[in-house]
């Protein structure tokens, strides 16, 4: 869109302004310029076309006047214009520069920068100055006269009253445009600097910290929240460079960092587009290590720029990241466990049939022989399975978390006097990660009841609860002091965990006599 240069573009918002304008030129021409008109079609001898136009010009002055609040400003202006450019081309056609066509040329100068855009308002213009000098060009060579001498226009009272009454008209309206113009703007001047105001008092009692950047990359402002967060006097840090040099001291880090924001801000102001730039372990003038996302707002030559506080974020991410390695160690620790006293020995034994058999010429004993180490490989492969199954079960995978408890309970029945009692829902929806947390969790409850419960009976119960999903834990046993075990026994926090984090709840019921009871809930 292309800028407006027209006075118009200056007050364009100021539209009572504009009616106000308006309203007062005609009732100002009316009063003053309507009875010479009067005095023309009544006295003065002229062409009827004349006639008429100068009778319309009158009605139409008089219906405005007095119909003013219900005439469209559209309306108004355009007839206004008409009424100014027929008073200037007959003007000037009768009597040339005598006429008064000088002041309806001023008139409509104003007229058309203040209401019409720019092209429209140079047109007009060019056309009206030329009809000017075409016919200053006709008189002054002769080619039109006068019907009366200047002699006599001098000597006539009527010429120097309608001189005067226009010369009172243009100054009437201009003043009044401008003193209205003039308290307009003082009064939008007003409303920006209160704005402004506000807006500094928002600024200043904002919770987190905020700078202004100008375009010439000096920091114009920044609050108290700023200063606390990072501890600078608004001296230590007249510039952006200033920061920069301020949060990363070594220049080996600061160079690239400072480099690349840079190339974003001025995109950003350029384009003046809303972006986030991420500083990472900058220094504050305390010392502490912090990090930030700023988000920048581009208004013109300034840029306000928000910091969002990472370092906490960041630092659980990081204990999140370190929590889930020391998890994923843990557990190839226990494969590896596994690994070497369930599937190592049967495979070392194997070894030392394998190497009997090649030693032995006796059919009978290597048929024997044969048969141990087929029997040892398949145990080998059996305990590959569970291993393999602990690490990701398949059942679980195919068939849910239901069907992978049963499966499970299933393998170990046959080693363990428990009895156990499983009380299953079908489940009204499928998690994968929330099935998998609670198998890990069950079975590690399984296995801790028969290493250390000694109980006769385990209850598993897993029920639909409101569309989310509740499962219950008992066993008979002795039970446990849980405020002594729960940070360094029976792998509690890591059951903990493993529910908290992706969103369910834990409780552990228990005490020394008294069996475990755990329950675990999902909202979904």
């Amino acid at each position: 869109m292309g800028i407006d240069y027209t006075f118009k573009g200056v007050v364009n918002s100021f539209n009572t302004v504009k009616g106000d304008i308006i309203d007062f030129s005609y009732l100002t021409i009316t009063l003053l310029l309507g009875p010479l008109y009067a005095y023309n079609l009544y006295f003065e001898e002229s062409p009827v076309l004349a006639f008429v136009l100068n009778s319309i010009v009158l009605l139409g002055l008089v219906i405005v006047v007095v119909f003013k609040s219900r005439i469209p400003i559209r309306i108004k202006k355009l007839f206004l214009l008409f009424m100014l450019i027929f008073g200037n081309l007959y003007s000037i056609y009768q009597y040339g520069f005598f006429g008064g066509g000088q002041y309806f040329m001023i008139l409509i100068f104003g007229l058309s920068i203040f209401y019409y855009n720019r092209w429209w308002a140079i047109g007009i213009n060019i056309v009206l100055v030329g009809y000017f000098f075409i016919f200053m060009h006709l008189y002054t060579t002769g080619q039109l006269r006068y019907d009366v001498s200047p002699q006599l226009l001098v000597r006539s009272k009527m010429v120097w009253l309608a001189d005067f009454i226009l010369t009172i008209v243009v100054m009437a309206i201009v003043g009044y445009a401008i003193r209205k113009t003039f308290v307009a703007y003082r009064h939008k001047v007003k409303e920006q600097h209160d704005n402004f105001k506000k807006f500094n008092y928002t600024l200043d009692n904002l919770p987190i910290p905020v700078a202004a950047l100008t375009v010439d990359k000096r920091i114009s402002y920044f609050n108290d929240a700023f200063y606390q967060y990072f501890g600078f006097e608004a001296e230590e840090i007249p510039s952006i460079e200033d920061w920069f040099r301020l949060v990363y001291p070594d220049p080996s880090i600061r160079i690239e960092i400072e480099a690349d924001s840079q190339r974003q801000i001025k995109n950003g102001f350029r384009e003046q587009l809303q972006l986030p730039i991420e500083y990472n372990d900058f220094v504050t003038k305390s010392g502490a290590i912090k990090s930030a996302e700023v988000y920048h707002t581009f208004l013109g030559d300034v840029a306000i720029c928000a910091f969002i506080d990472l370092t906490e974020r960041k630092r659980k991410r990081r204990l999140m990241v370190e929590t889930m390695m020391k998890a994923e160690e843990k557990e190839n620790k226990r494969i590896a466990q596994e690994l070497h006293d369930g599937v190592g020995p049967l495979l070392s034994a194997a070894k030392i049939y394998a190497h009997s058999l090649t030693n032995h010429t006796v059919d009978a004993d290597k048929e024997m022989l044969g048969e141990k180490l087929n029997e040892l490989l398949n145990g080998a492969l059996k305990e590959l399975r569970n291993t393999i199954n602990n690490v990701t079960p398949q059942i679980l995978q195919k068939y849910g978390l239901a069907r992978a408890v049963e499966s499970f309970v299933n393998h170990i029945q046959p080693i363990t006097s428990i009895q156990f009692l499983i009380d299953v829902d079908e489940l009204s929806f499928r998690d994968s990660l929330i099935e998998l947390a609670v198998y890990r969790a069950l079975i590690e409850l399984i296995n801790n009841s028969i290493k250390y419960g000694s109980p006769t009976e385990i209850k598993i119960a897993i029920k639909n609860d409101d569309g989310g999903l509740v499962i219950s834990y008992i066993d008979n046993g002795v039970g446990f002091d849980f405020d002594q075990v729960k940070h360094n026994g029976f792998g509690l926090s890591n059951i903990t965990n493993r529910i908290e984090t992706i969103g369910g709840k834990i409780s552990f019921n228990t005490g020394a006599g008294a069996g475990v009871y755990v329950e675990i809930a999902f909202k979904h």
